[in-house]
């Protein structure tokens, strides 16, 4: 379960990155979304990385796809591989090797050019036990007054974090929702997750 909480502390700190805005009421920026996660569980996927053309990202391996409106741009290759960690000239196959051995791997990062909102695709590998014994609600839980502690101690406040079902392209999915203020700004913040293969 360590591994799950570093995931998650991972990705909050990616969402310290989210935009902060003061209008909670925006409008939906997700583009278009389409997924499938749902899948013959005997049936063992095969771990690729996704794959980002023009404005589209698509990971065939996640079963999951996103094209982003406007003022959206996808970080490059170079900025992904900092965020893996992958130093020197890698080679596409050199690079998914050494990131199939990666406990946490960035697979997709885009940001807003003027308002500093963003999403991320993250990937944590989990072993034997972690997806015989996953229960991703309770996992989300179990995380949140430390979700909350570490974002007071970045600096935000009035920090709130609850669990929610999402619906994303009519799929239902565990995840969080959190708000706070940063700078007098607000802050919202939404977590989800779902297991594929062997990663979460």
């Amino acid at each position: 379960m360590k591994k799950v909480f570093c995931i998650i502390l991972s990705m909050l700190m990616l969402l310290s990155l989210f935009g902060c805005t003061g209008n909670t009421d925006s409008e939906d920026i997700r583009g278009e979304v389409s997924g499938t996660t749902e899948g013959n569980q005997e049936e063992k996927p095969e771990f690729s990385l996704g794959d980002t053309t023009g404005s589209t990202y698509t990971n065939d391996f996640l079963g999951i796809s996103c094209t982003l409106p406007e003022g959206w741009v996808f970080y490059p290759d170079e900025q992904m591989k900092e965020l893996n960690n992958l130093v020197g000239d890698y080679l596409d196959e050199e690079a998914l090797e050494q990131l199939k051995k990666a406990t946490v791997v960035y697979d997709m990062f885009a940001q807003h050019t003027t308002n500093g909102s963003s999403i991320n695709v993250t990937m944590e590998k989990l072993n034997v036990v972690q997806i015989v014994s996953l229960n991703i609600q309770k996992t989300l839980e179990a995380q949140i007054d430390t979700i909350k502690s570490t974002y007071a101690n970045i600096g935000y406040t009035d920090v709130q974090v609850e669990y929610q079902k999402l619906t994303v392209d009519g799929k239902e999915f565990d995840s969080l929702k959190i708000h706070a203020k940063v700078q007098g700004l607000d802050f919202t913040g939404v977590l989800f997750a779902f297991p594929k293969g062997d990663y979460l």
